[in-house]
């Protein structure tokens, strides 16, 4: 597949690197040639400096043979003119990075595409309910719904001494228990474990379960004691935070800091929560912080634009006591330090807005993919039709390859666990673990 990709950002890199690992023909433009040489340096792909919304370098990158086309430049309007000229110009399928939630209304969304906008990514939109997911259980580290909630997939830092520690995993999830290990990050290293892996201290656990398991889970992991969250901390209001607020439950209170009176200002009809109290204030103050008490607050959520900023307030909020701690980390290669700091959960807009992106050019019986950003490793929800490979076969007959499991299914509405004796049936819902990077190849068991 030819795709092009208009900006040399963060966000176009990894889908550049994600794109290329699937051996597809890759076009990178951007206006600045440091940036592309960056990226050239360790990708094969094609680089093209200048404009994306002139048609002179779309026409130089043959956009009438893309099959993909993303815009995803730091400025909103770029990328909706340059997807919509791409699309003129032949380009089969067009995505575009945006900054304005009202975009992708239906209504609005509709209108745009007629335009040749094809699909709006709004990173800020996913980080807000990312963050949210977090501050309802503080005790997970990830948190994702499948089909309406029917399976669950939660990581979870494991401490010492927790009973399931150097046990194997066959020990722990017998085809019997209501959940699943499906995933495991230890020491930078991503593992798929299988039944002779064991659990250490400090492993990071991505574990699929039932909704009625949850608690049960909570208690093997031992979190049974983790309180929930009724008195929230802000440092920063940007539009990621401004997303979550506008959409928190109404029994969480909130206070906002903020060091910038302007954005103080633009507040008043941004922010539609009547529980927050903002204050212009530096959240990195730590006397201001035991003033307002938070002691008494059970999460610390760290939202600046500045990457060390988050990192260490969320360091100094754990020393004063809270209990769990959300830092958005701009700067991927801060990603794996800030997890070995051990803050809490990690947060990368440009990740989730790459793994929507991504997800949008894979094969349609994929219906979604999470990719799991602190750990090299992805979620993806597939589609079993009367076709697939797998249809009407048992797990254990399958020969699964090592970098991949599957961690459950959806059958009429209902979700199960897979164990080795699970049969594959048309129409069923599939949650499959892989590391990153091996996505396509699963295709084959669901064509």
């Amino acid at each position: 597949m030819k795709i092009i990709i208009a900006g040399a950002g963060a966000v176009g890199t990894h889908l550049a690197k994600l794109f290329v690992k699937e051996n597809h023909e890759v076009t990178l433009i951007d206006n600045y040639q440091k940036r592309l040489a960056v990226v050239a340096n360790f990708l094969d792909i094609q680089t093209i400096q200048g404009s994306p919304v002139s048609i002179e370098i779309l026409e130089q990158a043959n956009i009438k043979d893309a099959q993909l086309f993303v815009g995803v430049t730091p400025e909103e309007s770029v990328n909706m003119m340059c997807c919509i000229l791409a699309r003129k110009l032949g380009a089969k399928k067009t995505v575009a990075r945006i900054d304005n939630a009202d975009y992708i209304t239906p209504e609005n969304r509709d209108f745009f595409k007629s335009l040749g906008i094809d699909s709006m990514v709004y990173p800020e939109g996913l980080v807000g309910k990312e963050i949210n997911h977090l501050i309802e259980r503080p005790w997970v580290r990830q948190w994702w719904e499948v089909q309406d909630g029917e399976l669950i997939v939660l990581g979870v830092k494991i401490r010492k001494g927790v009973s399931i520690i150097d046990k194997t995993i066959s020990t722990i999830c017998p085809p019997d228990e209501p959940f699943h290990i499906t995933a495991i990050k230890r020491a930078g290293e991503t593992i798929i474990p299988h039944g002779a892996d064991y659990i250490r201290a400090n492993d990071l656990c991505f574990i699929t379960t039932t909704p009625n398991h949850v608690e049960y889970v909570q208690n093997i992991v031992g979190k049974a004691n983790a309180s929930k969250a009724s008195n929230v901390m802000y440092m920063g209001a940007s539009d990621s935070a401004i997303c979550s607020l506008n959409s928190l439950p109404s029994n969480i209170h909130v206070k906002l800091f903020d060091t910038d009176p302007d954005r103080i200002s633009e507040l008043n009809h941004l922010l539609h929560n009547k529980n927050v109290m903002v204050f212009n204030d530096d959240a990195r103050d730590l006397d201001m912080l035991q003033d307002e008490n938070i002691k008494n607050h059970q999460v610390f959520v760290a939202t600046t634009d500045n990457s060390e900023t988050n990192i260490l307030a969320c360091m100094a909020a754990r020393r004063l006591g809270v209990q769990k701690t959300i830092a958005m980390v701009e700067n991927l290669d801060y990603i794996d330090f800030a997890e070995s700091l051990d803050i809490g959960s990690i947060i990368n807009k440009r990740t989730f807005a790459a793994g929507q992106i991504y997800r949008m050019m894979l094969r349609s019986d994929i219906e979604t993919v999470k990719a799991l950003n602190i750990a090299a490793a992805e979620v993806a929800v597939y589609k079993v039709k009367e076709t697939s490979a797998i249809a009407s076969k048992s797990v254990k007959d399958l020969g699964l390859p090592a970098y991949a499991n599957f961690a459950g299914l959806v059958r009429r509405g209902k979700g199960y666990l897979v164990n080795g004796s699970t049969v594959f049936l048309p129409d069923d819902t599939v949650v499959v673990f892989c590391l990153e990077g091996y996505l396509k190849k699963l295709e084959r068991f669901f064509k």
